[in-house]
Protein backbone atom coordinates (compact mmCIF):
# COMPACT_ATOMS: atom_id res chain seq x y z
CA UNK A 1 0.00 0.00 0.00
CA UNK A 2 1.23 3.54 -0.66
CA UNK A 3 0.22 6.40 0.98
CA UNK A 4 1.04 10.25 0.99
CA UNK A 5 3.20 12.08 3.49
CA UNK A 6 0.36 13.74 5.05
CA UNK A 7 -1.76 10.45 5.47
CA UNK A 8 1.58 9.21 7.21
CA UNK A 9 1.94 12.27 9.53
CA UNK A 10 -2.01 12.10 10.23
CA UNK A 11 -1.66 8.69 11.09
CA UNK A 12 1.63 9.26 13.46
CA UNK A 13 -0.68 12.13 15.25
CA UNK A 14 -3.60 9.61 15.97
CA UNK A 15 -1.00 7.22 17.80
CA UNK A 16 0.04 10.08 19.81
CA UNK A 17 -2.92 11.23 20.71
CA UNK A 18 -4.61 7.71 21.52
CA UNK A 19 -1.54 7.26 24.13
CA UNK A 20 -2.19 7.70 26.66
CA UNK A 21 1.11 7.99 28.74
CA UNK A 22 2.24 10.17 26.27
CA UNK A 23 -0.50 12.81 26.92
CA UNK A 24 -0.05 13.01 30.46
CA UNK A 25 3.90 13.44 31.23
CA UNK A 26 6.88 14.48 33.70
CA UNK A 27 9.84 14.80 32.64
CA UNK A 28 12.86 15.89 34.24
CA UNK A 29 16.22 17.42 32.30
CA UNK A 30 18.51 20.55 32.10
CA UNK A 31 17.08 23.75 30.89
CA UNK A 32 19.09 25.04 27.48
CA UNK A 33 18.69 26.85 24.15
CA UNK A 34 15.71 29.27 26.21
CA UNK A 35 14.34 31.86 23.29
CA UNK A 36 11.67 33.82 24.54
CA UNK A 37 8.70 34.52 22.71
CA UNK A 38 5.74 36.83 24.15
CA UNK A 39 4.71 35.41 27.37
CA UNK A 40 5.98 31.90 26.67
CA UNK A 41 9.20 30.38 25.87
CA UNK A 42 10.73 27.60 23.57
CA UNK A 43 13.56 25.77 24.91
CA UNK A 44 14.83 22.34 25.07
CA UNK A 45 15.46 19.73 27.92
CA UNK A 46 18.50 17.44 27.67
CA UNK A 47 20.08 14.94 29.63
CA UNK A 48 23.28 13.03 29.17
CA UNK A 49 22.83 11.55 25.54
CA UNK A 50 19.38 12.58 24.30
CA UNK A 51 17.20 16.31 23.87
CA UNK A 52 13.40 17.43 23.30
CA UNK A 53 12.27 20.45 21.89
CA UNK A 54 9.13 22.24 24.32
CA UNK A 55 7.17 25.22 24.51
CA UNK A 56 5.57 26.96 27.37
CA UNK A 57 3.04 29.35 26.70
CA UNK A 58 2.34 30.54 30.01
CA UNK A 59 5.77 30.32 32.48
CA UNK A 60 5.21 30.88 36.35
CA UNK A 61 8.73 31.68 36.22
CA UNK A 62 11.70 33.09 33.75
CA UNK A 63 13.82 30.24 32.56
CA UNK A 64 17.15 30.05 33.24
CA UNK A 65 19.77 28.42 30.97
CA UNK A 66 21.30 25.53 32.80
CA UNK A 67 18.31 25.32 35.56
CA UNK A 68 17.42 21.46 36.24
CA UNK A 69 13.59 21.62 35.80
CA UNK A 70 10.57 19.40 35.83
CA UNK A 71 8.13 19.80 33.45
CA UNK A 72 4.91 18.18 33.00
CA UNK A 73 2.90 18.10 29.90
CA UNK A 74 2.02 16.20 26.58
CA UNK A 75 3.63 15.59 23.45
CA UNK A 76 2.70 17.22 20.51
CA UNK A 77 3.23 15.86 16.88
CA UNK A 78 3.23 18.52 13.94
CA UNK A 79 1.61 17.07 10.82
CA UNK A 80 2.93 19.94 8.88
CA UNK A 81 7.10 19.34 9.58
CA UNK A 82 6.83 16.16 11.05
CA UNK A 83 8.33 17.06 14.43
CA UNK A 84 7.65 15.89 17.62
CA UNK A 85 7.81 18.76 20.91
CA UNK A 86 6.81 18.74 24.38
CA UNK A 87 3.92 20.72 25.49
CA UNK A 88 4.75 22.13 29.16
CA UNK A 89 2.29 23.17 30.83
CA UNK A 90 3.34 23.79 34.37
CA UNK A 91 7.39 23.95 35.16
CA UNK A 92 9.17 23.38 39.09
CA UNK A 93 12.88 23.75 39.42
CA UNK A 94 14.75 21.22 41.36
CA UNK A 95 18.05 22.46 41.17
CA UNK A 96 19.05 25.70 40.67
CA UNK A 97 22.46 26.61 38.53
CA UNK A 98 21.82 30.11 37.61
CA UNK A 99 24.97 31.77 39.13
CA UNK A 100 27.17 28.76 37.43
CA UNK A 101 25.40 30.10 34.22
CA UNK A 102 25.99 33.77 35.62
CA UNK A 103 29.37 33.49 36.01
CA UNK A 104 30.10 31.57 32.38
CA UNK A 105 27.95 34.99 31.06
CA UNK A 106 30.47 37.02 32.76
CA UNK A 107 33.89 34.87 31.77
CA UNK A 108 32.01 34.86 28.43
CA UNK A 109 31.66 38.57 28.11
CA UNK A 110 35.35 39.39 29.30
CA UNK A 111 36.83 37.23 26.85
CA UNK A 112 34.59 38.45 24.03
CA UNK A 113 36.19 42.14 25.03
CA UNK A 114 39.32 41.04 24.21
CA UNK A 115 38.49 40.00 20.87
CA UNK A 116 38.87 36.33 21.92
CA UNK A 117 36.18 35.13 20.13
CA UNK A 118 36.31 37.14 17.24
CA UNK A 119 35.73 35.69 13.44
CA UNK A 120 38.77 37.30 12.01
CA UNK A 121 41.67 36.03 14.44
CA UNK A 122 40.18 32.24 13.41
CA UNK A 123 42.34 30.25 10.96
CA UNK A 124 40.80 28.29 8.08
CA UNK A 125 41.25 24.34 8.79
CA UNK A 126 42.93 22.72 6.24
CA UNK A 127 40.54 19.37 4.70
CA UNK A 128 42.98 17.62 3.86
CA UNK A 129 45.41 17.10 7.34
CA UNK A 130 48.19 14.66 6.89
CA UNK A 131 48.60 14.69 10.83
CA UNK A 132 46.06 15.39 13.47
CA UNK A 133 46.44 16.01 16.94
CA UNK A 134 43.40 15.15 19.22
CA UNK A 135 42.99 16.26 22.71
CA UNK A 136 40.50 13.41 24.42
CA UNK A 137 40.13 11.27 26.91
CA UNK A 138 41.89 7.52 26.03
CA UNK A 139 38.40 5.99 26.63
CA UNK A 140 35.46 6.52 25.78
CA UNK A 141 33.54 7.18 22.52
CA UNK A 142 35.08 10.10 21.26
CA UNK A 143 38.65 8.96 19.98
CA UNK A 144 36.75 5.68 18.62
CA UNK A 145 34.44 7.72 16.29
CA UNK A 146 37.41 10.30 15.19
CA UNK A 147 39.29 7.41 14.57
CA UNK A 148 36.58 5.53 12.60
CA UNK A 149 35.75 8.15 10.64
CA UNK A 150 38.86 9.93 9.94
CA UNK A 151 40.87 6.79 8.80
CA UNK A 152 37.77 5.35 6.45
CA UNK A 153 37.50 8.41 5.01
CA UNK A 154 41.29 8.82 4.51
CA UNK A 155 43.00 6.01 5.26
CA UNK A 156 46.84 7.66 5.06
CA UNK A 157 45.71 10.53 7.76
CA UNK A 158 47.96 10.05 11.17
CA UNK A 159 46.46 10.50 14.43
CA UNK A 160 47.91 11.43 17.62
CA UNK A 161 46.20 11.04 20.95
CA UNK A 162 47.21 13.39 23.58
CA UNK A 163 45.08 11.48 26.95
CA UNK A 164 43.73 14.03 29.18
CA UNK A 165 40.82 13.39 32.10
CA UNK A 166 37.20 15.64 30.28
CA UNK A 167 35.94 16.67 33.76
CA UNK A 168 36.96 16.93 37.16
CA UNK A 169 39.28 18.45 39.03
CA UNK A 170 42.84 19.46 36.97
CA UNK A 171 41.20 18.39 34.01
CA UNK A 172 41.45 22.13 32.39
CA UNK A 173 45.32 21.86 32.62
CA UNK A 174 45.89 18.65 31.15
CA UNK A 175 43.68 20.19 28.15
CA UNK A 176 45.41 23.09 27.55
CA UNK A 177 48.80 21.24 28.25
CA UNK A 178 47.93 18.71 25.40
CA UNK A 179 46.77 22.14 23.38
CA UNK A 180 50.53 23.53 23.96
CA UNK A 181 52.13 19.97 23.19
CA UNK A 182 50.73 20.14 19.85
CA UNK A 183 51.10 24.03 19.24
CA UNK A 184 54.82 22.46 18.84
CA UNK A 185 54.19 19.92 16.66
CA UNK A 186 53.62 19.84 12.84
CA UNK A 187 50.42 18.59 13.20
CA UNK A 188 48.11 20.54 10.33
CA UNK A 189 45.54 20.59 12.79
CA UNK A 190 44.22 19.90 16.79
CA UNK A 191 40.94 18.46 17.48
CA UNK A 192 39.47 19.24 21.36
CA UNK A 193 36.67 17.13 22.26
CA UNK A 194 34.46 15.16 24.64
CA UNK A 195 31.19 13.52 24.09
CA UNK A 196 27.64 14.78 25.75
CA UNK A 197 26.85 15.25 29.43
CA UNK A 198 25.54 18.41 31.58
CA UNK A 199 26.34 21.42 32.26
CA UNK A 200 28.15 20.55 34.79
CA UNK A 201 30.07 17.73 33.42
CA UNK A 202 31.06 20.01 30.24
CA UNK A 203 31.96 23.15 32.37
CA UNK A 204 35.31 22.30 32.11
CA UNK A 205 35.53 23.83 29.01
CA UNK A 206 34.52 27.05 29.62
CA UNK A 207 38.02 26.93 31.40
CA UNK A 208 40.04 30.17 30.80
CA UNK A 209 42.84 28.47 30.79
CA UNK A 210 41.80 26.30 27.74
CA UNK A 211 40.18 29.13 25.61
CA UNK A 212 43.29 31.07 26.29
CA UNK A 213 45.73 27.73 25.23
CA UNK A 214 43.13 27.78 22.03
CA UNK A 215 43.83 31.57 21.51
CA UNK A 216 47.38 31.30 21.55
CA UNK A 217 47.66 28.14 19.64
CA UNK A 218 49.25 28.97 15.92
CA UNK A 219 47.65 25.02 14.33
CA UNK A 220 43.95 25.44 13.68
CA UNK A 221 41.98 24.39 16.60
CA UNK A 222 38.39 22.26 16.31
CA UNK A 223 35.89 22.04 19.13
CA UNK A 224 33.68 19.15 19.56
CA UNK A 225 32.66 19.43 23.05
CA UNK A 226 29.00 18.01 23.96
CA UNK A 227 26.20 17.37 21.02
CA UNK A 228 24.81 20.37 19.01
CA UNK A 229 22.59 21.70 21.74
CA UNK A 230 25.86 22.25 23.80
CA UNK A 231 27.85 25.52 24.07
CA UNK A 232 31.24 26.18 25.76
CA UNK A 233 33.39 28.76 25.66
CA UNK A 234 35.49 26.31 23.95
CA UNK A 235 33.37 26.15 21.10
CA UNK A 236 33.85 30.17 20.46
CA UNK A 237 37.73 30.53 20.67
CA UNK A 238 38.10 27.30 18.41
CA UNK A 239 38.59 28.28 14.80
CA UNK A 240 35.90 25.66 14.14
CA UNK A 241 33.09 24.30 16.14
CA UNK A 242 31.89 20.48 15.33
CA UNK A 243 28.49 19.13 16.62
CA UNK A 244 29.51 15.97 17.18
CA UNK A 245 33.27 14.44 17.14
CA UNK A 246 32.72 12.36 13.96
CA UNK A 247 31.83 15.87 12.37
CA UNK A 248 35.12 17.44 13.59
CA UNK A 249 37.32 14.24 12.11
CA UNK A 250 35.72 15.16 9.04
CA UNK A 251 36.51 18.45 8.85
CA UNK A 252 40.14 18.22 8.85
CA UNK A 253 39.82 15.07 6.23
CA UNK A 254 38.63 14.05 2.66
CA UNK A 255 37.09 11.28 1.41
CA UNK A 256 39.20 9.22 -0.40
CA UNK A 257 36.55 7.55 -2.68
CA UNK A 258 36.02 10.89 -3.22
CA UNK A 259 39.52 12.29 -4.59
CA UNK A 260 39.66 9.59 -6.42
CA UNK A 261 36.92 10.14 -8.38
CA UNK A 262 37.87 12.93 -9.38
CA UNK A 263 41.51 12.33 -10.04
CA UNK A 264 39.52 8.83 -12.12
CA UNK A 265 37.34 12.43 -13.65
CA UNK A 266 40.55 14.17 -14.60
CA UNK A 267 42.56 11.01 -15.99
CA UNK A 268 39.43 10.48 -18.03
CA UNK A 269 39.51 14.04 -18.99
CA UNK A 270 43.20 14.06 -19.90
CA UNK A 271 42.70 10.61 -21.85
CA UNK A 272 39.72 12.10 -23.85
CA UNK A 273 41.83 14.63 -24.55
CA UNK A 274 44.40 12.41 -25.62
CA UNK A 275 42.58 10.13 -27.81
CA UNK A 276 40.99 13.43 -29.77
CA UNK A 277 44.16 14.76 -30.04
CA UNK A 278 45.99 11.33 -31.39
CA UNK A 279 43.20 10.98 -33.59
CA UNK A 280 43.68 14.67 -34.88
CA UNK A 281 47.18 14.05 -35.69
CA UNK A 282 46.69 10.40 -37.66
CA UNK A 283 44.34 12.61 -39.78
CA UNK A 284 46.63 15.04 -39.90
CA UNK A 285 49.48 12.65 -40.98
CA UNK A 286 47.26 10.27 -43.20
CA UNK A 287 46.74 13.48 -45.30
CA UNK A 288 50.00 15.10 -45.00
CA UNK A 289 51.69 11.88 -46.28
CA UNK A 290 48.47 11.80 -48.58
CA UNK A 291 49.56 15.45 -49.80
CA UNK A 292 52.96 14.44 -49.92
CA UNK A 293 52.82 11.12 -52.30
CA UNK A 294 50.29 13.17 -54.64
CA UNK A 295 53.37 15.76 -55.29
CA UNK A 296 55.77 13.56 -55.17
CA UNK A 297 53.36 11.31 -58.13
CA UNK A 298 52.71 14.97 -59.63
CA UNK A 299 56.31 15.60 -59.68
CA UNK A 300 57.51 12.18 -60.78
CA UNK A 301 55.00 12.95 -63.95
CA UNK A 302 56.16 15.62 -64.30
CA UNK A 303 59.70 15.67 -64.14
CA UNK A 304 59.21 12.23 -66.35
CA UNK A 305 57.22 14.55 -68.83
CA UNK A 306 60.02 16.88 -69.04
CA UNK A 307 62.68 14.23 -69.44
CA UNK A 308 60.81 12.74 -72.51
CA UNK A 309 60.37 16.22 -73.84
CA UNK A 310 63.86 17.13 -73.35
CA UNK A 311 64.88 13.48 -74.95
CA UNK A 312 62.50 14.34 -78.21
CA UNK A 313 63.86 17.79 -78.41
CA UNK A 314 67.65 16.54 -77.76
CA UNK A 315 66.42 13.31 -80.60
CA UNK A 316 64.88 15.94 -82.77
CA UNK A 317 68.14 18.36 -82.63
CA UNK A 318 70.07 15.34 -83.24
CA UNK A 319 68.17 14.11 -86.52
CA UNK A 320 68.02 17.78 -87.74
CA UNK A 321 72.01 17.68 -87.10
CA UNK A 322 72.24 14.57 -88.75
CA UNK A 323 70.26 15.76 -91.77
CA UNK A 324 72.42 18.83 -91.93
CA UNK A 325 75.52 16.42 -91.55
CA UNK A 326 74.34 14.14 -93.80
CA UNK A 327 73.53 17.05 -96.50
CA UNK A 328 76.65 18.56 -95.79
CA UNK A 329 78.13 15.35 -96.36
CA UNK A 330 76.77 14.61 -99.27
CA UNK A 331 77.38 18.42 -101.08
CA UNK A 332 81.60 17.08 -99.82
CA UNK A 333 81.20 14.13 -101.43
CA UNK A 334 79.66 15.55 -104.58
CA UNK A 335 82.76 17.41 -104.73
CA UNK A 336 84.96 14.90 -103.68
CA UNK A 337 83.30 12.91 -106.54
CA UNK A 338 83.72 15.61 -109.15
CA UNK A 339 87.44 15.54 -108.82
CA UNK A 340 88.25 12.10 -107.90
CA UNK A 341 90.65 10.89 -110.58
CA UNK A 342 88.72 7.34 -111.28
CA UNK A 343 85.49 9.10 -112.22
CA UNK A 344 87.69 11.92 -114.58
CA UNK A 345 89.72 8.48 -116.27
CA UNK A 346 86.32 7.10 -116.70
CA UNK A 347 85.28 10.15 -119.07
CA UNK A 348 88.24 8.62 -121.39
CA UNK A 349 91.08 10.75 -119.62
CA UNK A 350 94.28 8.77 -118.78
CA UNK A 351 96.78 9.40 -115.96
CA UNK A 352 100.57 9.28 -117.13
CA UNK A 353 103.56 8.17 -114.90
CA UNK A 354 107.18 8.03 -115.71
CA UNK A 355 109.40 6.13 -112.79
CA UNK A 356 106.25 6.81 -110.60
CA UNK A 357 106.02 10.62 -111.39
CA UNK A 358 103.51 12.18 -112.78
CA UNK A 359 103.98 13.82 -116.13
CA UNK A 360 102.52 16.93 -116.52
CA UNK A 361 104.97 18.31 -119.37
CA UNK A 362 106.24 17.12 -121.97
CA UNK A 363 109.69 18.58 -121.44
CA UNK A 364 109.73 15.74 -118.97
CA UNK A 365 109.98 12.85 -121.30
CA UNK A 366 112.68 11.99 -123.46
CA UNK A 367 112.03 9.31 -126.50
CA UNK A 368 112.83 6.27 -125.40
CA UNK A 369 111.21 6.68 -121.93
CA UNK A 370 108.51 3.92 -120.41
CA UNK A 371 105.67 5.60 -119.50
CA UNK A 372 102.41 4.04 -117.35
CA UNK A 373 99.28 4.73 -118.29
CA UNK A 374 96.45 4.61 -116.15
CA UNK A 375 92.90 4.66 -117.53
CA UNK A 376 89.86 3.66 -116.25
CA UNK A 377 89.92 -0.14 -115.91
CA UNK A 378 93.79 -0.61 -116.25
CA UNK A 379 97.55 0.38 -116.35
CA UNK A 380 98.98 0.23 -119.99
CA UNK A 381 102.95 0.74 -119.99
CA UNK A 382 104.60 2.45 -123.55
CA UNK A 383 107.38 3.56 -124.78
CA UNK A 384 108.15 7.20 -125.99
CA UNK A 385 108.96 7.12 -129.80
CA UNK A 386 108.04 10.76 -130.62
CA UNK A 387 106.87 14.03 -128.58
CA UNK A 388 106.06 17.72 -129.77
CA UNK A 389 105.67 20.32 -127.40
CA UNK A 390 101.99 22.98 -127.87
Amino acid sequence: MTITVTQLNNYIRGLIDMDGVLGDLTVAGEVTNVKRYGSGYYFSLKDETAAINCFCYNADQALVQGNIVVAEGSLSYFVKNGSISMFVKRLTATKNTGDAYLRFLELKEKLQKEGLFDEDRKQPVPSFCQKVGIVTSQTGAVIVDITNVALRRQPFCNLYLYPVKVQGDGADVEIAQGINYFAKTDVDAIIVGRGGGSNEDLSVFNSEIIVRAIANCPKPVVSAVGHGVDYTLCDFVADKRAVTPSEAAEFVTTDANVIKRHIKSLLNKQYSKIEHQLEFDTHFVVNFQKRILSQLTYRVESTKLSVKHTIQNISANLQNAFVRRQMQLDAVTSKLSGVNPINILKRGYAFVELGGAPVKSTNQLQIGDNLTIHIADGDVSATVTDKESK
